[in-house]
């Protein structure tokens, strides 16, 4: 049930849903992306910490 008209109704609707829940998903291709930003990403700290332990 909700009290409010117009445009306060969504912000209503929005205050009484769960926090944390994704009204939309990504896309497949979308999280393939992610993932290679994440892999990218991994490699580059390994390379920069096994640079760091042969220096030291």
């Amino acid at each position: 049930m909700d009290f409010t008209k117009g445009k306060r109704r969504q912000y209503e609707r929005l205050m009484k849903e769960k926090p944390g829940f994704a009204h939309s998903r990504i896309s497949e291709e979308e999280e393939r992306q992610l993932h290679r930003q994440a892999q990218d990403a991994e490699q580059k700290n390994r390379k920069r910490d096994h640079k760091t332990n042969r220096e030291g």
